[in-house]
């Protein structure tokens, strides 16, 4: 599968304390999916409250369903015998609502999965994977980047109030920097369900194989709300990566990789020099601009400094 494209520069939003420390340790912050400040984000215990045997009961009340409607197609389903399914049809629609919900009670029953296997492996399997997905996003580790160096929300938000700066970062992919491995993230309406690739009433029962389970964890860590669309963010998911007790880690980057850097339009004097200072003696070909804000217009204007 190949991969999304990066642009060739990469931006990274900051208050001016965490600037400074960028700087001199030469890394960037990895840190777990509840430190985000959208509770949606990684966000797995909702998506798993379900329990699979609350979710077959549910495609079981279903399969009544087809049965009223259509005993061939049931019968096809759960490898009942036609005539058998045809006998319970016509049962279930000349019945009273008292006796569908007492055949709904015994095919909800653990006697529904001697009737259709499949439902059992499903159950097991999805077991297996919840299980699989949990552990492995536990310690995940994120790192986000933008497209964007000049959004105004994001400055207010994460470059605090336009008192800290944007580092611009170039992927080293000559010496494999962990920055190639940003993809975009991507934005949506809805959120992702672990169940619904795996209703077995849904056309053929699809198996849970491991494309469609990457595909799946991607979806856990690289969709968000519609809402966040303007950050037009790139992320790093390292599963398993910060250490029980810990917050965040933090990753090298390569010197020569710290190729831009905005300083905000209400970045003090004095912290200005400083940071300049740092950027400089870290990579000396670093472009270095100060943000203005623009007359007449809600925007920003960069002033290259020499």
């Amino acid at each position: 599968m190949s991969r999304p494209e990066l642009p060739d520069i990469v931006y990274k939003y900051t208050n001016e304390k965490a600037a400074r420390l960028i700087i001199a340790n030469r890394s960037l912050r990895i840190g777990r999916p509840t430190e985000m400040n959208d509770p949606f984000d990684v966000y797995l215990d909702d998506l798993f409250e379900d329990d699979p045997r609350d979710l077959l009961n549910a495609a079981s009340e279903r399969l009544v369903d087809m049965l009223s409607r259509d005993p061939a197609e049931y019968a096809k389903r759960t490898g009942t015998p036609l005539e058998q399914a045809i006998v319970n049809s016509a049962a279930i629609n000349a019945g009273t609502v008292a006796q569908r919900d007492q055949f709904l009670a015994l095919i909800t029953s653990p006697i529904v999965e001697a009737l259709y296997p499949q439902l059992k492996a499903v159950r097991q399997e999805l077991e297996i994977q919840r299980t699989a997905i949990v552990a492995q996003f536990r310690n995940s580790g994120i790192f986000c980047a933008t497209r964007n160096k000049i959004n105004l929300l994001m400055w207010s938000h994460y470059a605090d109030a336009h008192r800290g700066v944007v580092f611009g970062f170039r992927p080293d992919a000559a010496r494999d920097s962990f920055l190639c491995l940003l993809e975009p993230v991507t934005y949506s309406d809805v959120r992702p369900s672990f169940y619904k690739p795996f209703d077995p009433l849904v056309g053929e029962l699809p198996a849970p194989t491991p494309e469609a389970m990457r595909a799946f964890t991607r979806s856990l860590t690289a969709v968000k709300s519609k809402e966040w669309a303007y950050e037009e963010e790139l992320r790093i998911v390292i599963p398993s990566y910060v250490p029980e007790g810990q917050s965040e880690v933090f990753m090298p980057y390569y010197a020569t990789e710290l190729a831009e850097l905005y300083l905000g339009c209400r970045v003090s004097e004095g912290d200005r020099d400083e940071i300049v200072a740092a950027a400089r003696a870290l990579n000396k070909d670093v472009a270095i601009f100060q943000a203005r804000t623009t007359p007449g217009a809600y925007a920003l204007s960069f002033e290259p400094l020499t």
